[in-house]
């Protein structure tokens, strides 16, 4: 398949979503909000739908191709980058720094639980989405925050918080 001039190679097909892998991102200025889907059968047109390039969490090339962050490690996630946690549970991070977005889709089984722990997720200018008002999340997470009275404090936004700045 070929979307927008990029191959991309399909992974799943729902109703609702197209999944599929593709090579680097062209570029930072590409839009992620619009696209055309070219197949044997014809062109669509995205109809509203939202594009984005993800770096899925479980990819050892989202941590160039290293191992992920391991327990009491500190992420960022830069402006124009989507991480999508993907897996059941993730190490007890000490700091997230949100200038893109992070990502926390449902899962097809209701029943199925995610975990994220951390001290801080500070989105700032990015933001953190956990299902949406059409794709509500609707299986099971449970997101941590991590600290006591000696944890230092982010002015004005205090410890163990989710703190979001422009976002």
């Amino acid at each position: 398949m070929n979307i927008d001039g990029i191959d991309c190679a399909i992974d799943s097909v729902t109703s609702t979503e197209v999944k599929c892998t593709t090579g680097a991102r062209p570029g930072k200025d590409q839009p992620d909000n619009f696209f055309i889907v070219e197949t044997n059968n014809g062109l669509a047109v995205n109809l509203g739908a939202t594009f984005k390039y993800v770096s899925y969490w479980s990819n050892p090339l989202t941590w160039g191709n290293d191992a992920p962050p391991q327990f009491g490690e500190a992420i960022q996630i830069p402006k124009g980058r989507s991480l999508f946690v993907d897996v059941d549970k993730v190490p007890q991070l000490s700091f997230i720094v949100v200038e893109g977005a992070l990502i926390f889709a449902p899962e097809a089984d209701k029943t199925h639980h995610r975990y994220f722990d951390a001290g801080y997720i500070f989105i700032n200018g990015g933001y953190m989405e956990v299902g949406t008002e059409e794709f509500p999340y609707d299986s099971k997470i449970t997101i941590t925050m991590h600290g006591d009275v000696t944890t230092p404090a982010i002015p004005t936004y205090g410890n163990k918080n989710i703190a979001v700045r422009r976002g």
